[in-house]
């Protein structure tokens, strides 16, 4: 019998979950196992209460009896909260807490899946939100890594759980132009990389990367008639470039496309610099300049007349 404290590494060594470590390989152990996974749906979060409420009879009754299953504990916590949340349970906070925390323990020592221990991070700070402790809750999100997801958007999953839906649709939108930067970000700097290291594919790769982002910004903007200060910032100089590199990697009819966009974008980003009042984008925080970014209207037309040199000399 393995000292306790090995029995999650060894779980992840043999790439086996820590029931079928400990044994529970038994029909009766299977038979109910398997009914109550075939209710829940992986990571996705439990709204519906009725839905809850019969999960949480399944699942509480087995965590009482095999509390090392953690998938099944994660569903249980999860039930809990969400039938506390809503006065299905008539509970103290004390009593509510005590019993958060002994599921999510267990979720802590046993659980192998990273989604799901970063999950019960969310639902050990939700529940700590419902009871008023702040400082508990927060203690709780800073454990999730932005793989999981920005901290504002967990933040919105909170606050759209307690029915602050103003807060939440709010920090939702500031996540999504965080996540907007970041990939950005992420392709700017790979084709950073690319021409770093040189190569005979190197302007190919580049080029790639960026009309790569091209899509992804016009992606990011589409929705509603406001784009983004930094983001249609950020569009017009990488049209720009993008002229310049396709009228020298000789793609003449796909530089004058961008040239085209070029000069669409630049009269848009002008409109929203002279009227930014009364600009909507769906997934952005109404009005939100986010700085000037150093695009100039001077700067801008200094773009363009680059670009509109590079397709004279050809």
């Amino acid at each position: 019998m393995p000292d306790i404290s090995q029995i999650v590494p060894l779980a992840r060594v043999l790439e086996i979950s820590t029931d079928k470590l400990l044994g529970h390989t038994d029909a009766a152990f299977e038979k109910e196992a398997a009914v109550i996974r075939s209710k829940f749906g992986g990571i996705n979060l439990i709204s519906d209460l009725d839905y809850a409420e019969e999960l949480y009879g399944l699942a509480s009754k087995f965590f009482n009896k095999h509390p090392d299953v953690s998938d099944i504990a994660v569903v249980t916590l999860e039930c809990y909260i969400e039938l506390y949340s809503k006065g299905r349970l008539h509970t103290s906070k004390t009593e509510f807490l005590e019993e958060c925390e002994r599921y999510g323990n267990s979720i802590f020592r046993y659980e192998t899946v990273s989604d799901r221990i970063y999950k019960t991070h969310y639902l050990m700070s939700r529940a700590y939100d419902l009871c008023g402790e702040r400082e508990k809750a927060e203690s709780y999100l800073q454990n999730l890594p932005y793989v999981f997801g920005f901290r504002d958007y967990w933040e919105a999953e909170i606050a759209f759980a307690d029915n602050k839906n103003d807060i939440a649709l709010e920090k939702v939108r500031k996540s999504f132009a965080q996540l907007a930067r970041f990939t950005a970000r992420c392709i700017r700097l790979a084709g950073r990389i690319v021409r770093a290291e040189g190569g005979e594919d190197a302007d190919r790769i580049s080029l790639e990367l960026d009309e790569y982002m091209l899509r992804l910004i016009n992606a990011f903007l589409s929705g509603g008639d406001y784009l983004p200060y930094r983001q249609i910032a950020q569009k017009t100089c990488l049209l720009y470039g993008l002229v310049s590199q396709n009228v020298k990697a000789g793609n003449l009819d796909q530089a004058k496309e961008h040239m085209a966009e070029l000069l669409e974008t630049r009269e848009k980003h002008f409109e929203c610099m002279d009227h930014p009042d009364g600009k909507q984008c769906l997934m952005f925080i109404k009005g939100d300049r986010d700085g000037s970014w150093g695009a100039t209207k001077e700067k801008v037309d200094y773009w363009v007349d680059v670009a509109e040199k590079a397709l004279c000399e050809t």
